[in-house]
């Protein structure tokens, strides 16, 4: 099959599988820059909250160490405020940025499997044509050629549009399902901290 698909990169249907070259390639550097980042954010919720308790306890943040990943980025927001309102205010404005940063470019992998499997079902199509042709009034020849380069055309693109859709729907989920559980990690230990600043006023 592999051999099928280089030599599709000749001929009537090199249009369609260079297109949908460029689209893998999008999709590939995609992945491996979110599956970096990602990778760069995770930050143990358990470890964060230990030291969330600990500085509302001291009441400061002196003891506490933060980076710049988006769950600290978020917490360092909340320890500014002693005020669990202003605090929880501080987070959720910050929050919004964490998500942005999370979040970010990980619906291309979505549109990039949208855009595979319609440049593959146009290179169908215009397969079909080029077959359909060769039922005109031409040579027998000919009639058979271009009947061959019109199938070709059509399974070459169909299968290479199906070859990157489905890897990039699957990184999709796999991204967006990673992004999801560090975004409720973050919120996890937004609300500890909120209920330790409380716990703390109370007492």
């Amino acid at each position: 099959m592999l051999t099928y698909l280089m030599t599709a990169f000749s001929g009537s249907a090199a249009i369609f599988m260079y297109a949908l070259l460029a689209v893998m390639a999008f999709a590939l550097a995609v992945v491996i820059e979110r599956t970096l980042s990602l990778f760069r954010y995770q930050c143990d919720p358990e470890a964060m909250i230990l030291k969330v308790e600990a500085a509302v306890k001291t009441g400061g943040t002196a003891d506490v160490t933060l980076g710049t990943t988006p769950m600290e980025e978020v917490v360092r927001a909340g320890l500014a405020y002693r005020d669990p309102d202003l605090a929880w205010e501080a987070m959720s404005a910050a929050s919004v940025a964490a998500e942005l940063k999370v979040r970010r470019r990980i619906p291309y992998l979505s549109a990039v499997a949208s855009i595979a499997t319609m440049i593959g079902l146009f290179g169908t199509v215009y397969g079909l044509i080029l077959a359909f042709g060769a039922l005109g009034d031409v040579a027998a020849a000919e009639r058979a050629a271009q009947l061959s380069e019109g199938s070709s055309t059509a399974m070459a693109t169909t299968a290479f549009g199906l070859l990157v859709a489905i890897p990039a729907l699957a990184a999709h989920a796999v991204a967006d399902a990673n992004a999801r559980e560090l975004l409720g990690n973050i919120e996890r230990v937004a609300t500890r901290l909120i209920l330790s600043l409380k716990a703390a006023r109370q007492s």
